[in-house]
């Protein structure tokens, strides 16, 4: 009888040792067709199969809709060697660490009197900004839970198009092919940046959330060789994660490897037939102008293979 009970529990354990392991996305909602109900008669300009699912459902990474700030000395929480994103508007500064929004990736803000979204993708190491008014509507965006080309997909909250973040464009949706008005960011080291801003307003932690924001989770993911979710093409002339500066400028892409600019400070540059001059400052913001018109270009930061996935012809500056 106690072999027969042994034979018993042997025949339970192995058996439960190959069973199929649960897939871990079970209950996962599908976010493209239960959150937003679109199908293949939906606008967009792309296939609803190039959307990756990143997350378990809509809104998955809470964007912060109510920030608020401290003053520069109270931001004891960021590290000199931590990346910060900074916008300025109206001669209204604020930075937000970037450790802080891994976890939102979207801060829906007022900056300078003017409504401004700022956005985060740690997977594309990639920091946009741009007016969140949608003809004469303020709107706020949140996080889908898709990527396309491993970049964050948001939506706004009155249409509920879905809109790529790096080139600030509504991909699916109701208002695809619109595009928004981009705002210059900052992406640079805290230590660096905080020096020449000492009246700055800054993202707390006191986000409304329960969250550790004391060190980047996406660290491994940042310093690895490889991409998490698939995108269409790859250019080995760099590793997937260098940081580059792109700028689009007369229908042309150029882009500028960040320790390029930081051996040369300044230089002038013809893309495309027109005369560009670029130039890294002593807080990290990196500023593009059109010297011919004066006109002030938006320089984008973020990992390379982000960068060339979206603008595959562009030139590649490295020294």
């Amino acid at each position: 009888m106690k072999y027969a009970l042994f034979s018993i529990l042997m025949l339970a354990a192995l058996t439960a040792c190959q069973a199929p392991h649960e897939d871990p996305r079970a209950g996962w909602d599908d976010i493209i067709a239960d959150s937003f109900g679109f199908d293949d008669n939906t606008p967009a300009s792309i296939s609803l199969d190039e959307l990756a699912q990143g997350c378990s459902k809509i809104d998955c990474i809470p964007a912060i809709d109510e920030p608020k700030f401290v003053s520069v000395d109270e931001a004891d929480f960021i590290a000199d060697e931590d990346l910060i994103l900074a916008v300025t508007h109206n001669g209204d500064t604020r930075a937000y660490a970037a450790n802080i929004l891994n976890s939102h990736e979207i801060v829906n803000d007022v900056i300078g009197g003017k409504p401004i979204a700022v956005t985060w993708c740690p997977l594309c190491g990639s920091g946009t900004a741009f007016e969140r008014t949608l003809g004469d509507q303020v709107v706020e965006f949140g996080v889908s839970g898709l990527l396309h080309e491993s970049d964050l997909v948001m939506y706004d909250r009155d249409t509920r198009s879905l809109w790529s973040q790096i080139i600030a464009t509504a991909i699916v949706g109701p208002l695809t092919g619109a595009t928004l008005k981009s705002v210059p960011v900052t992406l640079t080291e805290w230590g660096r940046w905080k020096t020449a801003h000492p009246d700055a307003r800054v993202l707390s932690t006191d986000t409304g959330h329960d969250k550790d924001y004391s060190h980047n989770r996406y660290a491994d993911y940042q310093a690895s060789d490889g991409v998490k979710f698939p995108v269409s093409q790859l250019d080995k002339r760099l590793h997937a994660k260098k940081v580059v500066f792109g700028i689009s400028v007369g229908g042309a892409d150029v882009a500028y490897t960040e320790d390029y600019l930081r051996d040369v400070g300044s230089l002038t540059a013809e893309i495309n037939g027109i005369q560009i001059r670029v130039t890294i400052h002593e807080d990290g913001s990196v500023t593009a102008t059109n010297t011919s018109t004066g006109k002030e270009l938006v320089p984008v930061r973020l990992f390379w293979f982000a960068w060339y996935t979206f603008h595959p012809d562009s030139l590649l500056i490295t020294g």
